[in-house]
């Protein structure tokens, strides 16, 4: 059982219980793998509910996933997906909100979905957002940003056991188009870097939020080794679309808005950016607009009690 990948050994958990755990010693043993490169899922609307998935060594897999139909992904970690979901043309109830927008956690490998109470906005304007850790821990907090304006953002954040989001409205000094959210674990605050080296940064204290600007640099001047990694072109840098098989003529009219994610790189945090790749096409509202996110390939067999927020 050992020689089988990650996503066999998934597919392997997810037929019974007796399977579950006669492979989950050797699938704890492939998710624990440390410096593991995260898997690309790429999506779309008119495929009725095919998505591709592809390894780190560009190994190309099919799921059929409906769950992720009209979503856009703001945070990927931990092999969690957190899903925004516009409320639908025809007021259709979405979620848990009663028709409203709705935003949701979401793991593709089981498909266990969680939905959080209350979306505190009813569509996306430049939002990103990161999650501390698993959604099915009581520590896990959710931070999301968006730009009110030139000068202004708005924090929504929500910490599992609230009813209600805290929001509120706060200056921003210089900071530009926000390019990648994340969860520093060690220092346990929410890094948002623009695509300027500008860095916002949330923490949290019990009852407390506070936030504060700065700029950043990936050196430790205190030492040789960097506090962090970042990758800012991580779909262009794996080579992503010839692996999708997207690279020739006949798909220059593709284009990609892709989410990143985090994982651990020698032992530090590592963040992959938030993409956006044009096409070559002359007229860009006339393209094939693709989405797709860096996950890494974790199996959750969620208990029914730990579905709700």
């Amino acid at each position: 059982m050992e020689r089988l990948g990650p996503i066999e050994l998934l597919s392997f958990r997810s037929v019974c219980k007796a399977w579950n755990s006669a492979s989950s010693t050797a699938s704890a043993k492939i998710e624990s793998t440390p410096d593991f490169e995260p898997w690309f899922l790429l999506y779309d609307e008119d495929s009725d509910h095919k998505c591709q998935l592809v390894t780190e060594t560009g190994k190309k897999f099919t799921m059929r996933l409906p769950e992720l139909d009209g979503t856009t992904c703001l945070a990927s970690n931990q092999g969690w997906l957190l899903l925004f979901k516009k409320q639908g043309l025809e007021g259709e109830a979405v979620g848990n909100c009663g028709g409203a927008s709705s935003m949701f956690f979401f793991q593709p490998f089981s498909k266990t979905k969680i939905d959080l109470p209350g979306c505190p906005f009813s569509e996306l304007s430049d939002h990103v957002a990161a999650f501390s850790c698993a959604p099915t821990s009581w520590a896990c907090e959710v931070c999301v940003i968006n730009r009110v304006n030139d000068y202004e953002l708005k924090l929504h954040l929500l910490r599992r056991g609230d009813k209600e989001w805290f929001q509120h409205d706060i200056p921003c000094s210089g900071i530009d188009t926000i390019k990648c959210a994340a969860y520093r674990t060690d220092e346990q605050e929410f890094y948002f870097f623009d695509n300027r080296d500008r860095l916002f940064v949330v923490f949290t204290d019990h009852n407390l939020v506070g936030w504060r600007f700065s700029r950043w640099s990936p050196v430790d001047p205190t030492g040789p080794q960097p506090k962090f990694f970042v990758s800012k072109s991580y779909f262009m840098n794996t080579d992503m679309k010839k692996k999708l098989g997207l690279a020739m003529a006949e798909h220059e009219d593709v284009s990609f808005s892709t989410c990143g994610t985090q994982r651990k790189s020698g032992g530090k945090d590592s963040f992959v950016y938030n993409e956006s790749i044009s096409s070559n096409s002359i007229e860009e509202s006339k393209s094939r607009q693709l989405k797709g996110v860096w996950i890494y390939p974790k199996f959750y067999r969620v208990p029914p009690k730990e579905e709700t927020w």
